[in-house]
């Protein structure tokens, strides 16, 4: 009883920040460039999630910042984390519907999931990969809300790439760590591919099996698929480039009014996403 007693203090003496995604929200900006260099806190890294609750207790710091980036695996996440520190201050960005929709649509694709944009986000019939609940917004607000003591701090992505420094700012004041932001790398690092190459791996990806398999990497052969399926897609990723146009079909990637649908469906959300985000200002 005394054990448990100190071990629970111990974990709610630590100052502990959860950078919770959402992806394709600038999680990985965020990872590799921004939060190793918050000097006063340590920095668990996203390959050490997975291990992150048994680690934090052995971390000789007083401020931690733990993240991730979630999508669908978000509720569950959320839960597991909150139930041993309820306390931990979540941070969360979002990402304009139709925008959001199109960047994971893509990275789908880039994967080896040969479908349409219709076929990952179904708004009439709800038919596909991501779910319309996946875009409730405020489905997301009130899990961390409800299941941490510490209101999130909520960002937009728009923000971070119109505004880096504010945007960043935004997160140092809330971390109360000081931070000189010229030491940070603001330079675009990764730019999405572009459409031609995206569906020639959409087409190919429907006779050759190279989808992306994360649920067997840690298995031996599951190691040396995922090897063969990477080093498929990006022989044919960065094959396609130098491809003149006229070599390709003139199908659109992704209808750009099924883009649209899906940001004027769910535009409530995007409007409550933002008065929240406003709050910090």
């Amino acid at each position: 009883m005394i054990i448990k007693t100190l071990l629970k203090l111990q974990r709610v003496s630590k100052e502990i920040y959860y950078h919770t995604g959402l992806s394709k929200t600038g999680s990985t900006f965020l990872q590799n460039r921004f939060f190793p260099k918050v000097r006063d806190a340590y920095y668990l890294p996203t390959r050490k999630y997975r291990n992150a609750l048994n680690i934090i207790p052995k971390i000789d710091r007083q401020k931690i910042i733990v993240a991730r980036e979630f999508d669908q695996q978000f509720q569950e996440q959320i839960i597991k984390f909150s139930s041993q520190y309820p306390h931990a201050k979540p941070i969360v960005v979002f990402r304009e519907p139709g925008s959001w929709a199109l960047s994971n649509y893509k990275r789908f694709v880039k994967n080896g999931h040969p479908i349409t944009f219709k076929q990952f986000i179904d708004i009439e019939k709800d038919q596909g990969i991501f779910k319309i609940k996946d875009f409730r917004y405020s489905r997301y607000i009130t899990l961390l809300e409800n299941n941490f003591n510490e209101k999130p701090l909520v960002l937009l992505y728009e923000d971070l790439k119109s505004n880096p420094e504010k945007f960043l700012k935004s997160l140092t004041d809330y971390m109360g760590s000081p931070l000189d932001l010229t030491q940070i790398n603001l330079l675009p690092k990764h730019v999405s591919y572009d459409e031609k190459s995206l569906k020639l791996v959409r087409k190919l990806s429907a006779y050759i099996p190279f989808q992306k398999k994360l649920e067997i990497h840690r298995q031996p052969l599951g190691y040396l698929y995922n090897l063969y399926a990477n080093i498929v897609r990006y022989i044919i990723l960065y094959g396609a480039k130098p491809l003149p146009a006229s070599w390709f079909s003139k199908e659109v990637f992704a209808d750009p009014k099924e883009v649209e649908a899906v940001s004027n469906r769910f535009k409530n959300e995007w409007e409550f996403i933002k008065q929240k985000a406003a709050e910090i200002h």
